[in-house]
Protein backbone atom coordinates (compact mmCIF):
# COMPACT_ATOMS: atom_id res chain seq x y z
CA UNK A 1 0.00 0.00 0.00
CA UNK A 2 1.69 3.31 -1.11
CA UNK A 3 2.46 5.79 1.76
CA UNK A 4 -0.06 9.37 1.01
CA UNK A 5 2.42 12.35 1.08
CA UNK A 6 0.69 15.29 2.71
CA UNK A 7 3.08 18.84 2.92
CA UNK A 8 2.50 20.26 6.44
CA UNK A 9 2.36 24.29 6.36
CA UNK A 10 4.08 26.23 9.17
CA UNK A 11 1.85 28.22 10.50
CA UNK A 12 2.87 31.43 13.52
CA UNK A 13 0.77 31.22 17.20
CA UNK A 14 -1.25 33.86 16.33
CA UNK A 15 -2.53 31.36 13.07
CA UNK A 16 -2.55 28.05 15.39
CA UNK A 17 -5.34 29.75 17.19
CA UNK A 18 -7.81 29.04 14.30
CA UNK A 19 -6.08 26.07 12.17
CA UNK A 20 -8.51 23.72 11.28
CA UNK A 21 -7.88 20.64 8.98
CA UNK A 22 -10.82 20.14 6.11
CA UNK A 23 -10.90 17.73 3.97
CA UNK A 24 -7.86 16.69 2.28
CA UNK A 25 -6.58 20.08 2.55
CA UNK A 26 -4.96 21.70 5.32
CA UNK A 27 -6.58 25.63 5.12
CA UNK A 28 -5.34 28.11 7.25
CA UNK A 29 -7.71 30.36 8.83
CA UNK A 30 -7.19 33.70 11.02
CA UNK A 31 -8.04 37.17 12.30
CA UNK A 32 -6.58 39.86 9.64
CA UNK A 33 -5.04 43.21 11.65
CA UNK A 34 -7.96 45.28 11.37
CA UNK A 35 -9.99 42.86 13.08
CA UNK A 36 -8.42 42.24 15.88
CA UNK A 37 -7.43 46.09 16.70
CA UNK A 38 -10.97 46.45 16.55
CA UNK A 39 -11.60 44.04 19.09
CA UNK A 40 -9.00 45.23 21.64
CA UNK A 41 -10.54 48.86 21.31
CA UNK A 42 -14.01 47.66 22.31
CA UNK A 43 -12.66 46.11 25.15
CA UNK A 44 -10.53 48.71 26.03
CA UNK A 45 -13.74 51.31 25.94
CA UNK A 46 -15.63 48.52 28.56
CA UNK A 47 -12.74 48.54 30.66
CA UNK A 48 -12.27 52.45 30.48
CA UNK A 49 -15.93 52.91 31.56
CA UNK A 50 -16.10 49.97 34.35
CA UNK A 51 -13.19 49.99 35.58
CA UNK A 52 -13.71 53.42 37.93
CA UNK A 53 -17.08 52.03 38.85
CA UNK A 54 -15.57 49.12 40.09
CA UNK A 55 -12.41 50.67 41.89
CA UNK A 56 -15.00 53.06 43.20
CA UNK A 57 -16.97 50.71 44.61
CA UNK A 58 -14.14 48.56 46.11
CA UNK A 59 -12.81 51.92 47.77
CA UNK A 60 -16.13 52.30 49.39
CA UNK A 61 -16.13 48.85 50.83
CA UNK A 62 -12.84 48.62 52.05
CA UNK A 63 -13.39 52.09 53.96
CA UNK A 64 -16.92 51.17 55.21
CA UNK A 65 -14.85 47.82 56.27
CA UNK A 66 -12.23 50.06 58.42
CA UNK A 67 -14.48 52.05 59.60
CA UNK A 68 -16.66 49.24 61.37
CA UNK A 69 -13.17 47.65 62.21
CA UNK A 70 -11.98 51.26 64.46
CA UNK A 71 -15.22 51.26 65.97
CA UNK A 72 -15.26 47.83 66.91
CA UNK A 73 -11.21 48.06 68.76
CA UNK A 74 -12.54 51.11 70.53
CA UNK A 75 -15.30 49.86 71.81
CA UNK A 76 -13.71 46.49 72.80
CA UNK A 77 -11.20 48.73 74.76
CA UNK A 78 -13.83 50.90 76.62
CA UNK A 79 -15.37 46.84 77.40
CA UNK A 80 -12.22 46.44 79.30
CA UNK A 81 -11.92 49.54 80.56
CA UNK A 82 -15.70 49.16 81.95
CA UNK A 83 -14.62 45.22 83.42
CA UNK A 84 -11.26 46.60 85.11
CA UNK A 85 -13.93 49.14 86.75
CA UNK A 86 -12.22 51.88 85.17
CA UNK A 87 -14.58 53.30 82.65
CA UNK A 88 -15.70 56.09 85.18
CA UNK A 89 -15.81 59.60 85.06
CA UNK A 90 -12.77 61.49 83.96
CA UNK A 91 -12.17 65.28 84.11
CA UNK A 92 -10.99 65.83 80.42
CA UNK A 93 -10.04 63.78 77.28
CA UNK A 94 -6.39 63.40 78.08
CA UNK A 95 -7.24 61.91 81.63
CA UNK A 96 -9.36 59.70 79.10
CA UNK A 97 -6.66 58.47 77.18
CA UNK A 98 -4.46 57.84 79.89
CA UNK A 99 -6.23 54.99 80.95
CA UNK A 100 -7.46 54.16 77.41
CA UNK A 101 -4.04 53.26 75.86
CA UNK A 102 -3.73 50.62 78.23
CA UNK A 103 -6.64 48.44 76.51
CA UNK A 104 -5.58 50.13 72.59
CA UNK A 105 -2.86 49.70 71.06
CA UNK A 106 -1.30 53.70 69.99
CA UNK A 107 1.55 54.18 68.19
CA UNK A 108 1.42 58.11 68.46
CA UNK A 109 -0.39 60.40 70.83
CA UNK A 110 -0.45 64.03 70.02
CA UNK A 111 -2.11 66.97 72.83
CA UNK A 112 -4.31 69.81 71.28
CA UNK A 113 -1.35 71.98 70.53
CA UNK A 114 0.23 69.76 68.53
CA UNK A 115 -3.28 67.70 67.20
CA UNK A 116 -2.18 67.93 63.41
CA UNK A 117 0.97 65.83 63.68
CA UNK A 118 -1.40 63.02 64.14
CA UNK A 119 -3.08 63.19 61.13
CA UNK A 120 -1.86 62.19 57.97
CA UNK A 121 -1.80 65.97 56.22
CA UNK A 122 -2.51 69.49 57.51
CA UNK A 123 -5.31 70.15 55.09
CA UNK A 124 -8.07 68.25 54.25
CA UNK A 125 -10.94 69.00 52.23
CA UNK A 126 -14.87 69.29 53.84
CA UNK A 127 -17.90 70.24 52.41
CA UNK A 128 -19.95 73.16 54.75
CA UNK A 129 -23.50 74.02 54.82
CA UNK A 130 -23.59 76.18 51.81
CA UNK A 131 -21.94 73.25 49.63
CA UNK A 132 -18.64 74.60 49.58
CA UNK A 133 -15.84 72.55 49.09
CA UNK A 134 -13.24 74.04 51.60
CA UNK A 135 -9.69 73.56 52.90
CA UNK A 136 -9.60 72.60 56.28
CA UNK A 137 -6.66 73.37 58.61
CA UNK A 138 -6.45 70.10 60.86
CA UNK A 139 -4.66 72.11 63.52
CA UNK A 140 -7.79 74.03 64.31
CA UNK A 141 -9.44 70.53 65.65
CA UNK A 142 -8.28 71.78 69.29
CA UNK A 143 -11.81 71.79 71.47
CA UNK A 144 -14.69 69.44 71.41
CA UNK A 145 -16.89 72.21 70.12
CA UNK A 146 -14.31 71.94 67.36
CA UNK A 147 -15.61 68.41 66.62
CA UNK A 148 -19.04 68.52 67.79
CA UNK A 149 -21.27 72.09 66.37
CA UNK A 150 -23.88 71.10 69.35
CA UNK A 151 -21.38 69.58 72.26
CA UNK A 152 -22.86 70.20 75.45
CA UNK A 153 -19.77 70.91 76.73
CA UNK A 154 -16.26 71.90 75.64
CA UNK A 155 -12.67 70.60 76.10
CA UNK A 156 -9.51 70.06 74.89
CA UNK A 157 -9.20 66.50 72.04
CA UNK A 158 -6.39 64.30 71.63
CA UNK A 159 -5.34 63.06 68.32
CA UNK A 160 -4.16 59.46 68.22
CA UNK A 161 -2.49 56.91 65.66
CA UNK A 162 -3.61 53.50 65.87
CA UNK A 163 -1.53 50.03 65.48
CA UNK A 164 -3.11 49.44 62.04
CA UNK A 165 -2.17 53.25 60.75
CA UNK A 166 -5.74 54.94 61.00
CA UNK A 167 -5.37 58.81 62.95
CA UNK A 168 -7.83 59.74 65.04
CA UNK A 169 -8.88 62.91 66.36
CA UNK A 170 -11.15 62.19 69.61
CA UNK A 171 -13.22 63.93 72.39
CA UNK A 172 -14.45 62.69 75.51
CA UNK A 173 -17.33 64.44 77.02
CA UNK A 174 -16.89 64.19 80.94
CA UNK A 175 -20.72 65.13 81.57
CA UNK A 176 -21.97 61.75 79.89
CA UNK A 177 -22.94 58.99 83.16
CA UNK A 178 -20.42 56.19 83.61
CA UNK A 179 -21.23 52.89 82.72
CA UNK A 180 -20.71 50.73 85.67
CA UNK A 181 -20.08 46.75 85.07
CA UNK A 182 -23.51 45.46 86.40
CA UNK A 183 -25.12 48.36 83.47
CA UNK A 184 -27.06 46.66 80.57
CA UNK A 185 -25.07 46.88 77.73
CA UNK A 186 -26.74 47.63 74.47
CA UNK A 187 -25.31 46.93 71.31
CA UNK A 188 -25.65 49.34 68.25
CA UNK A 189 -25.46 48.35 63.99
CA UNK A 190 -24.58 50.61 61.46
CA UNK A 191 -25.41 50.84 57.68
CA UNK A 192 -22.56 51.71 55.22
CA UNK A 193 -22.07 51.92 52.10
CA UNK A 194 -20.09 49.47 49.98
CA UNK A 195 -20.37 50.80 46.62
CA UNK A 196 -23.07 52.75 44.43
CA UNK A 197 -26.41 52.15 45.67
CA UNK A 198 -25.06 49.23 47.91
CA UNK A 199 -25.35 49.68 51.58
CA UNK A 200 -24.62 46.67 54.56
CA UNK A 201 -25.43 46.58 57.53
CA UNK A 202 -22.03 46.34 60.20
CA UNK A 203 -21.72 45.30 63.94
CA UNK A 204 -20.75 48.87 65.40
CA UNK A 205 -20.59 49.90 68.92
CA UNK A 206 -22.81 49.71 72.26
CA UNK A 207 -23.59 52.09 74.95
CA UNK A 208 -20.15 51.92 76.97
CA UNK A 209 -18.86 54.42 74.02
CA UNK A 210 -21.39 57.22 75.06
CA UNK A 211 -18.74 59.44 76.57
CA UNK A 212 -16.62 60.10 73.18
CA UNK A 213 -16.84 60.76 69.74
CA UNK A 214 -13.80 61.40 67.49
CA UNK A 215 -13.41 61.33 63.80
CA UNK A 216 -11.19 59.02 61.64
CA UNK A 217 -9.19 58.51 58.50
CA UNK A 218 -9.62 54.88 57.72
CA UNK A 219 -6.71 54.46 55.33
CA UNK A 220 -3.81 56.74 56.82
CA UNK A 221 -1.77 57.73 54.08
CA UNK A 222 -3.60 56.73 50.71
CA UNK A 223 -5.74 59.47 50.26
CA UNK A 224 -8.13 61.17 49.31
CA UNK A 225 -7.76 62.77 52.90
CA UNK A 226 -11.56 63.52 52.39
CA UNK A 227 -14.91 64.42 54.34
CA UNK A 228 -18.34 63.85 53.04
CA UNK A 229 -19.30 65.51 49.92
CA UNK A 230 -22.69 65.36 48.03
CA UNK A 231 -23.56 62.72 50.35
CA UNK A 232 -20.90 60.45 49.92
CA UNK A 233 -18.37 59.03 52.06
CA UNK A 234 -14.69 58.95 51.56
CA UNK A 235 -11.73 58.05 54.02
CA UNK A 236 -12.33 60.61 56.78
CA UNK A 237 -15.35 59.56 58.35
CA UNK A 238 -17.43 60.27 61.83
CA UNK A 239 -17.44 57.92 64.37
CA UNK A 240 -21.12 59.40 65.36
CA UNK A 241 -21.76 62.63 64.99
CA UNK A 242 -18.14 64.43 64.56
CA UNK A 243 -16.93 65.98 61.81
CA UNK A 244 -14.19 68.58 60.72
CA UNK A 245 -17.20 70.67 58.69
CA UNK A 246 -19.76 72.38 60.04
CA UNK A 247 -22.36 69.83 58.96
CA UNK A 248 -23.91 67.88 61.39
CA UNK A 249 -23.48 63.74 60.20
CA UNK A 250 -25.98 61.36 61.17
CA UNK A 251 -26.46 58.03 62.18
CA UNK A 252 -27.41 55.42 59.94
CA UNK A 253 -29.41 52.47 61.34
CA UNK A 254 -32.87 50.87 59.99
CA UNK A 255 -34.87 54.12 61.30
CA UNK A 256 -32.78 56.58 58.98
CA UNK A 257 -30.55 59.31 59.31
CA UNK A 258 -30.81 60.50 62.97
CA UNK A 259 -28.47 63.60 64.54
CA UNK A 260 -28.78 63.98 68.17
CA UNK A 261 -28.89 67.33 69.60
CA UNK A 262 -29.75 66.50 73.06
CA UNK A 263 -30.71 69.41 74.95
CA UNK A 264 -27.88 71.82 74.12
CA UNK A 265 -30.39 74.80 72.47
CA UNK A 266 -32.25 77.84 73.03
CA UNK A 267 -35.52 78.62 73.31
CA UNK A 268 -37.50 80.99 71.04
CA UNK A 269 -39.10 84.10 71.59
CA UNK A 270 -43.23 83.42 70.65
CA UNK A 271 -44.65 86.15 72.89
CA UNK A 272 -46.70 88.99 71.28
CA UNK A 273 -43.91 91.53 71.44
CA UNK A 274 -41.66 89.11 69.33
CA UNK A 275 -44.44 88.95 66.80
CA UNK A 276 -44.13 93.07 65.92
CA UNK A 277 -41.03 93.07 66.67
CA UNK A 278 -38.59 95.14 64.73
CA UNK A 279 -35.28 92.88 65.47
CA UNK A 280 -35.10 90.70 61.99
CA UNK A 281 -33.87 87.94 63.74
CA UNK A 282 -36.66 87.50 66.71
CA UNK A 283 -39.39 88.19 64.06
CA UNK A 284 -37.65 85.92 61.76
CA UNK A 285 -37.93 83.24 64.78
CA UNK A 286 -41.13 84.11 65.67
CA UNK A 287 -42.45 83.80 61.69
CA UNK A 288 -40.17 80.09 60.65
CA UNK A 289 -40.38 78.09 64.36
CA UNK A 290 -43.05 79.19 66.77
CA UNK A 291 -45.98 77.39 64.45
CA UNK A 292 -49.33 78.04 63.36
CA UNK A 293 -50.83 78.78 67.05
CA UNK A 294 -47.65 80.64 68.43
CA UNK A 295 -48.09 79.97 72.50
CA UNK A 296 -46.74 83.49 73.09
CA UNK A 297 -44.59 82.47 75.93
CA UNK A 298 -40.49 84.32 75.72
CA UNK A 299 -38.93 81.22 76.36
CA UNK A 300 -40.37 78.23 74.10
CA UNK A 301 -38.16 75.72 74.30
CA UNK A 302 -40.35 73.60 71.42
CA UNK A 303 -39.78 76.36 69.05
CA UNK A 304 -36.37 76.29 69.89
CA UNK A 305 -36.30 72.65 68.98
CA UNK A 306 -37.32 73.14 66.01
CA UNK A 307 -34.84 75.63 65.29
CA UNK A 308 -32.20 73.63 66.58
CA UNK A 309 -33.00 70.81 63.71
CA UNK A 310 -33.88 73.72 61.08
CA UNK A 311 -30.19 74.67 61.55
CA UNK A 312 -28.48 71.45 60.62
CA UNK A 313 -30.61 71.38 57.37
CA UNK A 314 -33.12 68.44 59.48
CA UNK A 315 -36.38 68.68 61.09
CA UNK A 316 -38.10 67.92 64.18
CA UNK A 317 -39.75 64.02 64.07
CA UNK A 318 -43.23 63.38 64.54
CA UNK A 319 -44.77 61.81 67.05
CA UNK A 320 -44.92 58.08 65.35
CA UNK A 321 -41.60 58.68 63.82
CA UNK A 322 -39.82 59.06 67.67
CA UNK A 323 -41.70 55.98 69.02
CA UNK A 324 -39.99 53.78 66.19
CA UNK A 325 -37.10 55.24 67.03
CA UNK A 326 -37.46 54.38 70.53
CA UNK A 327 -38.15 51.39 69.61
CA UNK A 328 -35.26 50.69 67.92
CA UNK A 329 -32.70 52.92 70.03
CA UNK A 330 -30.44 50.00 70.90
CA UNK A 331 -29.20 51.16 67.07
CA UNK A 332 -27.92 54.34 68.62
CA UNK A 333 -25.58 54.24 72.14
CA UNK A 334 -25.74 57.38 72.50
CA UNK A 335 -29.56 57.75 72.43
CA UNK A 336 -30.26 54.66 74.08
CA UNK A 337 -28.08 55.58 77.21
CA UNK A 338 -30.72 58.60 77.29
CA UNK A 339 -33.72 58.22 79.66
CA UNK A 340 -34.81 61.75 79.06
CA UNK A 341 -38.13 62.77 77.19
CA UNK A 342 -37.82 64.01 73.28
CA UNK A 343 -39.96 66.86 71.26
CA UNK A 344 -42.05 65.70 68.60
CA UNK A 345 -43.31 67.94 65.61
CA UNK A 346 -46.36 67.75 66.76
CA UNK A 347 -48.47 70.15 69.35
CA UNK A 348 -50.95 68.91 71.43
CA UNK A 349 -52.80 72.48 71.68
CA UNK A 350 -51.48 75.56 71.77
CA UNK A 351 -49.14 75.86 74.88
CA UNK A 352 -48.25 72.53 74.78
CA UNK A 353 -46.24 70.46 72.46
CA UNK A 354 -46.42 66.22 72.09
CA UNK A 355 -43.30 64.13 73.63
CA UNK A 356 -41.89 60.50 74.00
CA UNK A 357 -40.17 59.36 77.14
CA UNK A 358 -37.19 57.18 76.37
CA UNK A 359 -37.05 55.69 79.38
CA UNK A 360 -40.23 54.21 78.62
CA UNK A 361 -41.43 54.86 75.69
CA UNK A 362 -44.33 56.45 76.91
CA UNK A 363 -45.95 59.53 75.17
CA UNK A 364 -47.15 63.01 76.42
CA UNK A 365 -46.93 66.54 76.20
CA UNK A 366 -45.58 69.11 77.99
CA UNK A 367 -45.72 73.25 78.07
CA UNK A 368 -43.31 74.79 75.64
CA UNK A 369 -41.55 76.93 78.75
CA UNK A 370 -40.87 74.15 80.82
CA UNK A 371 -37.08 74.82 82.26
CA UNK A 372 -36.73 70.69 81.99
CA UNK A 373 -36.36 72.15 78.18
CA UNK A 374 -36.52 68.74 76.25
CA UNK A 375 -34.46 66.83 74.06
CA UNK A 376 -33.79 66.77 70.97
CA UNK A 377 -33.31 64.06 67.93
CA UNK A 378 -33.62 65.76 63.98
CA UNK A 379 -34.01 63.47 61.16
CA UNK A 380 -33.68 64.36 57.21
CA UNK A 381 -36.49 66.38 55.25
Amino acid sequence: MKKRNRSLEAFTLAEGATHVENCNDCRRYAFTLAEVLITLGIIGVVAAVALPALITNINDRANSERQANIAQKITQAMEQMRAHGELVKYSSTDDFVDVLQKYLKITKRCDANNIADCWTTSVVSVTNSNGETLDYDVSSAKTRKKLLKYASSDGNNVGLVLADGASLILTYDPATPSIDIGDKVLASRMTLSVGKNKTKEYSYTTNVTGAIDFVMDVNGKKGPNKERYDNKMYDIRPFRLASFSDITQCEYGSQGCIAYIGNNYTEVDCSEAASTSTDETIKSNYDNYCGDNPSKYATDYWAGANKACEEVGMMLPNQNKLKDIWQNKAEYAQIASNTNWFWASDKYDRISGKFINFSNGRSAYGEHYVAAKGHVLCIKK
